[in-house]
């Protein structure tokens, strides 16, 4: 179950976005991807660094969406990290898959009507994604994994985790980083990575959950 949002979260400001609870203000979700996988008791964070433009959240809301703070299904990057993320869920509903997919600006819409490219004002939203991970990380339980889904991902994270490896090196690696009693591996983002690099990454993944006894049996993965 997501964790009662903090207001510090609920009320941030910063220059070039939108926050989710301004246009939503019952919203109970942190991450709107929490709709996809959205297990807070799962060993596994995926972490994005955005979830959207806020003109995707303010049309969804014109047409009447009743919940739209949530991922699209058919959006190139979940259709593409489905293919991998799904081959370690433990379970089929998103609240008990055992994965807790997220981004590092949580319900921080950029105001720039891009889903991709430089983010708007980007130290600032970094150092607030910083925060966020250190957030999630205390308020899941069962943490082991995470997996970086990109350079901005991995500053906000390893800032929270204290490590000092650069996303080149970290996007190579062939072990994951132990820190704080939780890997970190570094996985470029399902919409532009070649399959190969997919692949790679994805397999560091099952074998830190392989080696540290939290990988699923075969009648366990998510169908």
């Amino acid at each position: 179950m997501t964790p009662p949002i903090p207001n510090w979260i609920k009320y941030k400001h910063i220059p070039g976005y939108t926050n989710i609870y301004s246009l939503q203000p019952n919203e109970t979700r942190i991450f709107g991807t929490e709709s996809l996988y959205g297990d807070w008791n799962g060993r596994v964070l995926l972490m994005a660094k955005d979830f959207a433009c806020s003109k995707l959240i303010r049309d969804r809301i014109a047409e009447g969406d009743p919940r739209p703070f949530r991922h699209e299904p058919s959006l190139r990057t979940n259709t593409r990290l489905r293919k991998c993320a799904d081959c370690i869920a433990t379970g089929a509903r998103p609240e008990a898959c055992g994965i807790l997919y997220g981004s590092v600006l949580a319900g921080m819409l950029r105001d720039d009507d891009s889903m991709s490219g430089t983010l708007p004002s980007r130290k600032l939203a970094l150092d607030y994604g910083s925060r966020i991970v250190s957030f999630v990380r205390s308020s899941m339980p069962n943490l082991q994994v995470v997996a970086c889904m990109g350079e901005d991902s991995w500053l906000a994270a390893t800032k929270s985790f204290d490590i000092t490896l650069c996303w080149k090196e970290a996007s190579r690696a062939t072990t994951p980083t132990f820190a704080k009693n939780t890997y970190v591996i570094a996985v470029h983002h399902p919409a532009r990575a070649s399959n190969e690099k997919m692949i790679r990454a994805w397999d560091l993944v099952s074998q830190t959950l392989s080696a540290s006894g939290t990988f699923p049996s075969k009648e366990q993965r998510r169908a």
